[in-house]
């Protein structure tokens, strides 16, 4: 069972984060992306922002997004600095009706955030009308069958693994540790 809103605005507001990205996964994140100085992207599921500072640092002017009003708080806070580059608002990803530009970003960043999705499919449509054309989807993430039997819910399935693939012009993928995170660089089709 998914922790619910409540458990995630104690989580933050106590100043908890989760495993942080350290220096060696941004260069891996650099080195697969290649940013270009100024483009854009949004970071889902923020926390306390850490990865959204870190792709700020690549050059990107990034927009960091959670559902837990104490995760965004946290961010600005300790991101105050790296504003204008740095931009962060309360949104719920999984809400249709939340506003977000489309084809305005040239990567979008789920880490840690993709296996608690109720609705897999949707999110990945949705991230596809956020992209700019050539623009890449990059989720980070357990895998299920790497987890003991206790903690497989916090992980993708080899099923939702395959789907996340599906729809994508090319991509390419990665282990940050053996039998560690996946990460998943996924691109969207130019124009």
């Amino acid at each position: 069972m998914p922790a619910g809103r409540d458990h995630w605005e104690d989580h933050f507001a106590a100043g908890n984060g989760f495993l942080r990205a350290d220096a060696r996964e941004i260069r891996l994140l650099g080195q697969a992306l290649r940013p270009r100085r100024g483009a854009r992207a949004l970071d889902v599921g923020c926390g306390l922002g850490t990865y959204a500072a870190a792709l700020t640092g690549l050059g990107y002017r990034t927009m960091a997004v959670d559902w837990a009003e104490a995760a965004v708080a946290a961010t600005r806070d300790r991101y105050a600095d790296l504003e204008p580059s740095l931009e962060v608002a309360r949104l719920d990803f999984e809400d249709a009706t939340a506003r977000l530009p489309r084809a305005a970003f040239d990567l979008v960043t789920m880490r840690l955030v993709f296996a608690f999705m109720a609705d897999k499919e949707a999110a990945a449509e949705r991230v596809r009308g956020l992209l700019a054309p050539g623009g890449a989807w990059v989720v980070t993430t357990s895998l299920a069958q790497r987890l003991p039997a206790e903690r497989r819910r916090i992980g993708l399935t080899a099923a939702e693994a395959g789907g996340l693939l599906c729809g994508w012009s090319r991509g390419l993928w990665y282990d940050l540790e053996p039998d560690g995170l996946r990460v998943f660089v996924l691109r969207a089709q130019d124009d």
